[in-house]
């Protein structure tokens, strides 16, 4: 009888230490290390534009304070809209963010999308880039005055590319066509990339991108800067002209940075947000990123989603106001 009581006794100590120690396991699984492997940033325009040039400068450093490697991915094509498709079918564990900038949510406007402006959860903005126009090298545009004079005279008729219809760089050049007086054939393209090829190549008269893209072909003779699209010339370009000391009152750009599925926990997007602003503070970045004609603009989480949110409400104007794209016809 003894030895039954024993055995009785025995069990249920088990079962109350099992229930102990399950538990424990479950709250492991919670406490799970992050990353526990690279992340991805999908970026949803071709290889060699501005986007994904900020964001492969930071291949070098970033592992020093994520911990673990970047891997970029491009998925270029349709306006961005494929790839932020594609991404809202990922697992959002942090470990699959987003490039998000001024092109991710301006073709939100242009047409029917299925996802807008609130779609993604923002991290970080890194950078901005006031716009420039730029002409191949045996273009015979001078500066912006020849290129809105000859639009003038042939309306429609000169070719001025983009990174993409419905994108930054095509919107900020509708609205430069407003303060200029001034009618382009927009020729979009599949980044900023394939753009800054198609001017090298002369297969446009003239191109609307934004620092980095096009810093290297200046540099080496293959394109020419008609102007800058910035209140005030650029301390990293000060051999190129604004707009405005054109005659022309014209200042817009773009902001570029990172954004997180829906459903990410805060704590990992903290982790990125800190991991990448450590990086931008990096001595080898800053050089990186200088070489590269990058401009940065650190925004907090909070900020970004605040800037995010009134450019959200800008172009909807814009496009709302000009009529444009067929979303609000």
């Amino acid at each position: 009888m003894k030895g039954l009581k024993r055995f009785f006794l025995m069990g249920i100590l088990g079962l109350l230490c099992l229930g102990f120690v399950l538990p424990t396991f479950g709250e492991g699984k919670q406490e799970e290390k992050f990353p526990s492997r690279e992340v991805e940033i999908m970026i949803p325009w071709a290889a060699g534009g501005a986007t994904d040039i900020v964001f492969r400068t930071f291949t070098t450093v970033i592992p020093k304070y994520l911990g673990v490697p970047i891997i970029i991915t491009n998925k270029p094509g349709g306006a961005a809209v494929p790839g932020y498709v594609e991404a809202m079918t990922k697992k959002p564990d942090g470990h699959y963010i987003v490039a998000w900038a001024t092109p991710s949510i301006t073709v939100t406007h242009m047409q029917q999308t299925p996802y807008d402006a609130s779609s993604f959860e923002p991290i970080i903005n890194i950078a901005t880039a006031p716009v420039w126009f730029l002409a191949p090298a045996k273009s015979p545009y001078k500066d912006l005055r020849d290129l809105v004079a000859d639009a003038k005279k042939r309306p429609g008729q000169v070719n001025l590319g983009n990174a993409g219809s419905g994108g930054g760089t095509h919107m900020i050049a509708l609205a430069f066509e407003t303060v200029a007086g001034c009618k382009f054939n927009h020729v979009p393209h599949a980044g900023g990339g394939p753009t800054i090829t198609a001017a090298v190549a002369g297969q446009v008269d003239a191109i609307t991108v934004g620092p980095p893209e096009g810093v290297a072909q200046l540099a080496a003779g293959q394109l020419k800067c008609l102007g800058v699209f910035s209140e005030k010339r650029l301390s990293q370009f000060p051999d190129y002209p604004t707009a405005k000391e054109q005659g022309i009152d014209f200042a817009m750009g773009q902001w570029r940075g990172l954004a997180a599925l829906k459903g990410t926990p805060p704590e990992r997007i903290k982790k990125i947000h800190d991991a990448f602003k450590a990086a931008m503070d990096d001595p080898e970045f800053k050089a990186l990123a200088e070489k590269a004609g990058i401009i940065l603009d650190y925004r907090s989480t909070a900020d970004f989603k605040k800037l995010v949110e009134q450019e959200n409400k800008f172009y909807e104007t814009i496009v709302k106001s000009a009529k444009l794209g067929t979303k609000y016809k």
